[in-house]
C-alpha cells in the first residue's frame, strides 16, 4: 500500500492515530515526503495528518523534538535553498509549516527550552534571508506559499516568552527581506500573514521606539527608492507594491489597538504611507 493510500484510509476516519499502526513511524516516513509534487499527497494528507496528530498530543516530547529538529535541517528547511522555480520548494514551505502546531503545543507542554527557542528562531531568520523561491500557488501542484507559510511560523514563535527584544527586532527585519521582495507581486495574501506575524512581535511591547521608527522608515525608503543596479522597473514596482500591501494590512490589523506600542506604530505608517488620521 502506498503513502497516500495509507494516508487516504486514516482521513476517511478523521485521522484517528489509533488506526495506525506506528504513527510516530509513519510521521518519520512522512517528514521524508514531505515536500511531494502531489498537492493532496503534500498538503491535504501529509501535512493535514502531522498537524492534526501534534495538536491531539500524539507523539511524545522528545518524538516532537526530532520532528523540529527534522524539519528545520538541511534536508527539509534548507533543502536546495536559494533554487527558484523547481520542486523543491515545497520540501522547506511544507517544512516551516511544521513549526506552528509544535510552537503552539510546546507553549502548554514546556519541552523546549531557552536553548531550543533560540535556535528555532536563528534556523527561522535565516530561511526568511536565503529563500529566494516566493511563488504563491503554483498550476497543477498547489501552494508554495513560502512568505506565507514562513509568516506563520514567526507568529508562533513570537509569542514566547524566551524571546527577548533583541531576538524580536531580529525576525522583525528578516521578516522585512519577504516584504521587500521584488522578483513578484503579492496576490494570495502574503501580506495579511506577515502583517499578523508583524502584529504579534510588536504585541510584546518589547522593541523601544527607536527600532520601530527606524524599521518602518526602512520599508519607506525601500518603496520610495529610485531604481536600484540590477533592477528592473517591474521589479522596482512589484516590490513598492508589496510593502504598500503589507503596510496597509499592518496599518488596518492595529487600528483599534491602544496598547503600546500600537498608537505609535500607527501613527508611524500613517506618515509613511502618507495618510492623514
Amino acid at each position: 500500500m502506498t503513502l497516500k493510500q495509507k494516508l487516504q484510509q486514516l482521513r476517511a476516519v478523521d485521522f484517528a492515530a489509533d488506526q495506525a499502526e506506528q504513527p510516530y513511524d509513519l510521521a518519520l516516513h512522512m517528514m521524508k515526503h514531505i515536500g511531494n509534487p502531489d498537492p493532496v499527497l503534500r498538503d491535504e494528507l501529509i501535512y493535514v495528518t502531522l498537524a492534526t496528530w501534534i495538536g491531539q498530543n500524539v507523539f511524545s516530547d522528545e518524538q516532537l523534538k526530532t520532528l523540529l529538529h527534522l524539519a528545520l535541517d538541511d534536508d527539509h528547511l534548507f533543502y536546495r535553498i536559494g533554487e527558484q522555480g523547481t520542486d523543491s520548494v515545497f520540501t522547506r514551505t511544507f517544512s516551516v509549516l511544521i513549526l506552528p502546531p509544535i510552537l503552539s503545543l510546546a507553549r502548554q507542554r514546556s519541552f523546549l527550552q531557552r536553548e531550543d527557542m533560540a535556535w528555532v528562531q536563528q534556523q527561522l531568520t535565516a530561511y526568511l534571508r536565503s529563500e529566494k523561491d516566493v511563488r504563491g500557488y503554483v498550476e497543477d501542484k498547489g501552494w508554495a506559499h513560502a512568505p506565507a507559510h514562513a509568516a506563520d511560523a514567526v507568529e508562533d514563535l513570537a509569542h514566547s516568552t524566551y524571546l527577548e527584544s533583541a531576538e524580536l527586532l531580529e525576525l522583525l527585519r528578516a521578516l522585512s527581506i519577504k516584504v521587500m521582495e521584488s522578483s513578484r507581486a503579492y496576490i494570495y495574501e502574503e501580506d495579511q500573514r506577515m502583517a499578523q506575524a508583524a502584529v504579534t512581535i510588536l504585541s510584546r511591547n518589547l522593541i523601544g521606539q527607536t527600532e520601530l521608527a527606524a524599521w518602518i522608515e526602512s520599508l519607506q525608503t525601500e518603496r520610495n527608492g529610485e531604481a536600484e543596479e540590477g533592477k528592473t522597473l517591474q521589479e522596482m514596482s512589484q516590490m513598492s507594491l508589496n510593502i504598500r500591501m503589507f503596510m496597509q494590512s499592518l496599518y488596518f490589523a492595529i487600528r483599534d489597538k491602544e496598547a503600546e506600542p500600537f498608537p505609535a506604530v500607527r501613527s508611524l505608517l500613517l506618515k509613511a504611507l502618507d495618510v492623514r488620521e
